[in-house]
């Protein structure tokens, strides 16, 4: 019965992975082997180096814990889950992969194909770590496991599996070690020298069957490129820890000359420490796809070929900058804390690859873009490969001569913006806040200009605050939802120390006492606020957020006509 109950589980799992693995396209003569393995020839074709983890694969991260688990597991007859292989033959094999368990294994001849784990690592890992007689490791990698998390020892007496590190004096005739286990001669040796009685051996025969004769599901692709096989990881990860294109790419592009991973991070780093753009490596990549192949999907990045990937490298890199030097420039977007989408850099970094030199039309037509895909929060739904593949056949429209206006509308109204509520995490704060820097703001009581270029650099909560005081709105116009009062168009530069002055004071009070009247207009005018002094002196909230979105909407409408 307990057989059966296996068997039932196992095909209810191989089901789940074959109808996710259906979802690919596959190529005319790609296979699918459904088989299954014993402990011992899974060992074996490791040791031979016929099974390697791809360098795409995340690195040993199992626990102690989940060692023991593994083991109780298998000794119990408990299904342990399939393990998926990618079977790569010469043209497919990955340039770069990496020793399952950390222990240094020989490399298969050109001529033999080498199976690569796509799904299963942890426990492949795990069983060979455990039983593997000659387990010499390669050194300290991020990417390797401490070898004390194999040292396993099987206590005779209590029945259960133990790591070394636990036992202060290891009794050799009560923790039986599992590198001997699989081993008859190995068993036979530890029975002589230690003095077995007979329970004991039978114990060890009983537990080293359960391993020997244990069967572990294989699920085996073949005659799939590098897009798929990405792709199928990515999907049968989709619910734990998904495909770092980032590491699959630099398996497929590596070279001695070029190592794609420390090209980007070098990018990465100059790009946080001069520019103030903390951005990631899979934007970098969509960024590169885009301009090598028109695309940002998975599939796309993972098409790419490695020579032309390297030979624009250089090209890539130059134009993001651009993209960024622009920001920062003309939009004064002196951070990516305050870009509204990072996906936006993308399309823009495209736009600068293909035309380096754009005319003072191309550029309008370019910020018009940016002004009404920020505004229309165009990334903050989903489908955003289908939104990014979509920006480039805009940008080449720009660069041809189109109006951004012809392509795309303004969708913002009042009511989005009215009940937009201030939080750096929303694309539309900072939106908002980008466009009221357009105006070079005036601080609300020195009448001083704010130094946008270090509140916007160097993002500091602290030079954001109210118009109408918090505590004024909660005490004094009885307002108990903080979302109402934290509307985004409630806020606007300000120093702290003018804060300080305002504190919880109305406006009726603080807009006569500290706001310096030659200059009330102006200042009004320069925070994109309505520069009605009754809204202010009868203290209308509603009034004020109100005129307020009216105003920056005509304000977004006079930037981008006819651009």
């Amino acid at each position: 019965m307990q057989y059966v109950a296996y068997q039932h589980a196992l095909k209810c799992h191989l089901s789940f992975k074959q109808q996710q693995i259906r979802l690919m396209t596959p190529k005319n003569n790609a296979e699918l082997d459904v088989t299954s393995i014993r402990v011992q020839k899974l060992i074996e074709k490791i040791e031979n180096g016929a099974i390697k983890v791809p360098e795409f694969q995340r690195g040993y991260v199992w626990k102690p814990q989940q060692v023991i688990e593994l083991l109780e597991s298998i000794v119990r007859n408990y299904p342990v889950g399939s393990i998926l292989l990618w079977e790569a033959e010469k043209e497919d094999k990955l340039q770069s992969s990496r020793h399952i368990a950390g222990i240094d294994l020989p490399d298969v001849p050109d001529k033999y194909p080498v199976q690569y784990c796509l799904d299963g690592q942890q426990r492949i890992s795990t069983l060979f770590g455990v039983f593997w007689q000659h387990a010499n490791s390669i050194g300290s990698s991020q990417y390797n496991p401490e070898q004390g998390v194999f040292e396993v020892y099987y206590d005779l007496k209590d029945d259960c599996f133990i790591h070394a590190n636990e036992l202060d004096v290891i009794d050799e005739k009560r923790y039986f070690y599992l590198r001997n286990l699989l081993s008859n001669e190995k068993q036979i040796d530890v029975f002589m020298t230690q003095g077995y009685e007979k329970e004991q051996m039978q114990k060890v025969s009983q537990l080293s069957s359960k391993f020997l004769n244990y069967d572990i599901p294989i699920i085996q692709i073949s005659n799939r490129a590098i897009d798929e096989v990405g792709v199928i990881f990515e999907r049968i990860n989709n619910t734990g820890v998904k495909l770092n294109t980032m590491d699959l790419m630099t398996a497929w592009t590596w070279d001695e000359e070029f190592h794609l991973r420390d090209e980007i991070d070098e990018l990465l780093e100059e790009l946080e420490t001069h520019c103030s753009f903390k951005l990631d490596s899979t934007l970098i990549l969509q960024i590169t796809s885009s301009i090598i192949n028109g695309s940002t999907s998975s599939r796309s990045i993972l098409s790419i070929n490695p020579a032309l990937f390297k030979n624009n490298w250089e090209s890539v890199c130059s134009s993001i900058k651009q993209a960024i030097d622009h920001l920062s420039t003309d939009l004064l977007c002196k951070s990516g804390k305050f870009l509204p989408n990072k996906q936006l850099l993308c399309g823009m970094s495209y736009f600068f690859h293909k035309c380096p030199k754009p005319t003072s039309k191309q550029i309008d037509a370019l910020n018009t873009w940016f002004w009404i895909t920020s505004f229309n929060r165009r990334y903050d739904g989903g489908n955003t490969t289908q939104k990014m593949d979509h920006d480039l056949t805009v940008m080449t429209k720009l660069i041809e001569g189109e109006k951004a206006t012809a392509i795309e509308s303004l969708k913002i109204t009042e009511e989005i913006l009215m009940k937009s509520v201030f939080s750096i995490r929303s694309s539309l704060t900072r939106t908002i806040l980008l466009f009221q820097a357009q105006y070079s703001p005036m601080d609300l009581v020195s009448g001083s200009r704010i130094n946008i270029g270090k509140v916007l650099s160097n993002y500091n909560r602290s030079e954001f605050h109210h118009v109408f005081p918090d505590a004024f709105l909660k005490n004094k116009h009885s307002i108990s939802d903080k979302d109402e009062r934290y509307r985004s168009l409630n806020f606007c530069f300000l120093s702290s120390a003018s804060n300080k002055k305002i504190s919880a004071k109305a406006p009726s009070e603080y807009f006569s006492n500290l706001v310096p009247q030659d200059k009330m207009v102006e200042i009004l005018n320069s925070n994109l606020m309505p520069n009605k002094p009754s809204i202010y002196s009868s203290n209308h909230f509603n009034m004020f957020i109100r005129q307020r979105a009216k105003l920056i909407i005509s304000e977004v409408n006079t930037i981008i006509k006819n651009k």
